[in-house]
């Protein structure tokens, strides 16, 4: 029997939605143990920040200049930093060396920067990395990074010919992942089982087999949908192990044990499709129900910064919630299941996406150019509602005929910001999900989501009550430090050094302290 329970009338009844931007949750159980005081106080300590690059074209030959835009958020919201801070940008060579680094002053969010390339620069994949001195505290979690290709006009070596050449190699080291809907596999409980192939080279390859159990009988047959990935529904039988023989696109093979089933669980699934409503289904089997029937559970779903919970009795076998979908922000969300003591139990991602995208139009005064020819735009930006909204914005323009691109491949503000900073790992043509809503696009996101991990935070770090001082502070503004030596090297104290302004703008002068130490700071 399936108990049906709508979020919405739930909202009514008890104020379980919270418009703020992390408020109280309806609590249960441990009065001591407070999920979204947590949650509130985590990203209060630990303020998430975003940094997006927008450059002028996919990759540069040596004797070019790298041309960027920046953009820094604050905030699950994605709203433009309004703090005075700086950005630091680094060109990092294919030795992992910094070729080159700028400081950028950030004016409400927003910077430009360019990396001027020698005629001598080496071929090869170089990276783009930009961060502010706030994000370390979270290791380079939040680091803005891009790969660019680099090719040499001296040795006729061009980006698309050399540089961003994928050479194929074989499949027989394939990693091949299975990932249980909401965590687990569970007796009697028939559940989703994604699945992903990558190949030696880190992307994806086709796959398909059969999955086994252990008296040799075959219980279904998958192959991939997308970029390696998949999935089937498997009922885990009492007393059963399940394998998978797989075939790769080479003819290679391989045997992978699927995760062992819990004899005693719960799940949690979720239906994404593209009605109004977004439904949670909580099932228990028949050994986790018996001993856990009327007790209390809740389950959080976190979207944009804001969170909603629901506190619950296991009163039925199958439990489910319906949340409509427009409370939601566009992007990337978790629904975890909850124990009364606030143990994750299970957890899922699923993407949110909601028309609330800006129509933009463009027109150029001609159809043709000739080269370096001044081109004039016409640049229209509306909501949803038809009315012209402001903002920053960037374009580039490029010959495609000359610098081609695969749309599917780009990253662009939407891939970055809304889908790939909140995944680990690599995301395999992010913008085909964004390019391509009226196709199987949404599906396959939904497999994405099944098969590439949450990095934004852990409920680990979350919970912890006794974690560790920032170490980093924002930077207010740019600095200058140095040391003031005679010309024995010995510092000198009381030395004037002065600051010139190659153009306008104040001389400023400051006194080396008795360690011959310098300190200009707060610089525009």
């Amino acid at each position: 029997m399936t108990h049906f329970r709508t979020i919405k009338e739930i909202i009514i009844l008890s104020s379980a939605i919270l418009y703020s931007h992390i408020g109280s949750f309806a609590q249960s159980g441990n009065p001591d143990l407070n999920v979204a005081d947590r949650l509130k106080d985590y990203f209060a300590t630990y303020a998430p920040q975003k940094a997006y690059l927008q450059f002028d074209k996919p990759y540069y030959a040596a004797g070019d200049t790298i041309y960027f835009k920046s953009y820094v958020t604050e905030g699950e919201r994605h709203q433009l930093s309004g703090l005075k801070e700086v950005l630091h940008v680094d060109l990092i060579n294919p030795e992992n060396n910094i070729d080159q680094s700028i400081n950028l002053l950030l004016n409400e969010g927003v910077s430009w920067g360019d990396f001027a390339l020698p005629d001598s620069l080496t071929p090869g994949n170089y990276r783009v990395r930009a961060y502010t001195q706030w994000m370390l505290n979270r290791g380079e979690t939040d680091f803005f990074e891009r790969s660019i290709p680099i090719g040499s006009l001296l040795k006729s070596q061009t980006p698309e010919s050399k540089v961003n050449q994928k050479t194929p190699e074989s499949n027989k080291e394939a990693d091949m992942q299975f990932f249980p809907e909401g965590g687990s596999l569970v007796t009697g409980i028939n559940t989703k089982v994604a699945f992903k192939a990558i190949g030696t080279n880190g992307l994806s390859i086709y796959v398909r087999g059969v999955v086994l159990d252990n008296e040799n009988k075959e219980v279904c047959s998958f192959a991939s949908t997308h970029l390696g990935m998949g999935y089937f529904f498997l009922n885990p039988a009492h007393g059963q192990t399940y394998r998978a023989n797989v075939t790769f696109a080479d003819s290679s093979r391989a045997t992978v044990d699927l995760p062992k089933q819990q004899i005693s669980g719960i799940s949690l699934s979720v239906n994404n499709d593209q009605s109004p409503v977004v439904s949670f289904i909580i099932e228990a089997n028949a050994a986790w129900f018996n001993v856990n029937k009327n007790k209390d559970f809740s389950i959080v779903i976190y979207s944009g910064g804001k969170a909603i919970n629901y506190s619950f009795k296991q009163d039925f076998h199958i439990i489910t919630l319906d949340l409509e979908r427009r409370l939601l922000q566009t992007g990337v969300a978790t629904v975890t299941l909850f124990s009364s003591k606030g143990e994750p139990l299970c957890e899922r991602l699923f993407f949110v996406q909601n028309n609330d995208q800006l129509g933009l139009h463009i027109e150029a005064d001609s159809t043709t150019f000739k080269k370096r020819q001044e081109m004039k735009l016409v640049f229209n930006a509306k909501d949803k509602a038809d009315s012209p909204v402001t903002g920053h914005f960037s374009v580039s323009v490029i010959d495609e005929s000359k610098v081609p691109e695969d749309e599917n491949n780009e990253r662009n503000i939407l891939t970055d910001l809304l889908l790939s900073y909140s995944l680990t790992g690599y995301v395999e043509q992010p913008n085909y999900y964004f390019n391509n809503l009226g196709t199987d696009a949404p599906k396959n996101l939904d497999i994405l989501m099944l098969t590439q991990g949450y990095r934004n935070f852990v409920w680990k770090q979350v919970l912890d009550t006794n974690r560790a001082p920032l170490a980093y502070q924002h930077e207010a503004g740019l600095e200058i430090n140095g040391t003031v030596t005679n010309l024995f090297g010995k510092p000198v104290s009381n030395g004037t050094v002065t600051l010139i302004p190659a153009n306008r703008g104040p001389v400023l002068s400051t006194l080396s302290d008795s360690k011959g130490l310098i300190h200009f700071s707060n610089l525009i």
